[in-house]
């Protein structure tokens, strides 16, 4: 049985509305999937009043809080020394999301101290095994979470388990 980290965090949706509205998320990490984070958001900011699940590689998040990073579904890039955005774009459209960098950093932290590095590096060459070559584009899995399951991200690439987008 592999390890879970859970950890909740605050995260501010930042629109054209003249304040930005503060939502609580989850951060998920799953030791079965370990290059992988996920980023769960409430029914209530979802277009279809469903959970909406935002899966990419825990090096996106890492290198995201010291410089822009990712080309993909999902971009993250540090404001400042004490935030981080998160940019996640779907066919719905794109969320901005504003969090503070410390409970990233604490969640990280967490996700690495219950995976060993030696794992993390064995799970990426078995990924690179599996997908034919180190290269892989991002990939839209829609609503099939066990395809979500399956996938593995690469940096700066994402995977996305959601019926619509954050709204």
């Amino acid at each position: 049985m592999s390890a879970t980290v859970e950890q909740p965090a605050k995260a501010r949706l930042i629109t054209d509305a003249p304040w930005p509205r503060t939502v609580s998320v989850l951060l998920r990490y799953d030791g079965e999937d370990p290059l992988a984070l996920r980023i769960v958001f409430p029914p209530e900011v979802s277009r279809d009043q469903g959970e909406v699940v935002w899966s990419f590689a825990r090096d996106l998040l890492e290198a995201g809080l010291r410089l822009p990073s990712g080309d993909g579904d999902v971009e993250v890039w540090p404001c400042g020394r004490a935030q981080t955005v998160v940019e996640f774009h779907s066919p719905d459209g794109v969320a901005v999301v504003q969090f503070d960098s410390a409970p990233l950093r604490r969640f990280l932290r967490s996700c690495s101290a219950t995976a060993p590095a030696k794992v993390e590096a064995n799970a990426g060459a078995r990924a690179a095994e599996v997908s034919g070559s180190g290269l892989d584009t991002h990939a839209d899995v829609g609503t099939d979470a066990d395809a979500d399951e399956a996938a593995t991200p690469k940096a700066g690439h994402s995977t996305r388990a959601a019926a619509s987008g954050v709204g």
